[in-house]
């Protein structure tokens, strides 16, 4: 007669250890994240001029309201920006048809985009500008951050031009102090954005 089977040999096979080390903890996504003091510096005074070009005065201009009534128009950047863009040249005081009427509307058009571009990249760069304190910046972050601070530091061209076209047919209008801290802020972006570009992650996606 065979030997009954004892229960040792019943007993199951060790378990082979698995091949590899475990797999590591993933990392917060605030590791990715280094708030030094330069980097806040230059984040906290980029968004302390845009701020500060927001709220400061920026246009002031009389025009005839709807009633024939003379008012004067006083306003920071976005209600200015909004008055520009639907101002006709009729409702401007002592207006008279002729050849002048061509420099009051390209003038306008042209005050009217240089405001547009500050409003525009102004959102813009304070939505993006937390990108600089990653330290492998997103391109998605840095290239939209970097065309606005072009944008911003170029927007007083189009913004004087149409300042002086609009001088040269005695339109009465001046632009206040609110245009400077959103160009200097462009500068800030500017040079920000040169001196991170070493630190993009290209290969990163959205």
């Amino acid at each position: 007669m065979s030997p009954e089977p004892t229960h040792d040999s019943a007993q199951p096979p060790a378990a082979r250890p698995l091949l590899g080390s475990a797999p590591s903890r993933p990392t917060s996504r605030l590791a990715q994240f280094t708030f030094t003091r330069p980097r806040l510096v230059v984040v906290g005074g980029t968004l302390a001029l845009l701020l500060l070009g927001a709220l400061l005065p920026y246009l002031s201009m009389p025009y005839v309201t709807r009633t024939v009534e003379l008012a004067q128009e006083q306003s920071s950047l976005f209600p200015a920006s909004d008055f520009i863009g639907g101002l006709d040249p009729l409702w401007l005081p002592n207006y008279q048809p002729g050849p002048a009427n061509d420099d009051i509307r390209l003038g306008l058009n042209a005050l009217a985009i240089g405001m547009a571009v500050q409003q525009i990249c102004l959102v813009v760069a304070v939505l993006t500008s937390g990108g600089l304190f990653q330290n492998e910046i997103n391109k998605f972050f840095w290239w939209p951050l970097h065309l606005s601070g072009w944008l911003l530091a170029l927007s007083p061209v189009p913004l004087f031009l149409g300042l002086r076209l609009l001088h040269q047919a005695d339109v009465s209008i001046s632009i206040r102090i609110g245009w400077l801290p959103i160009a200097l802020a462009g500068l800030v972006v500017l040079v920000a954005t040169f001196r991170a570009r070493g630190r993009i992650d290209t290969y990163a996606s959205i």
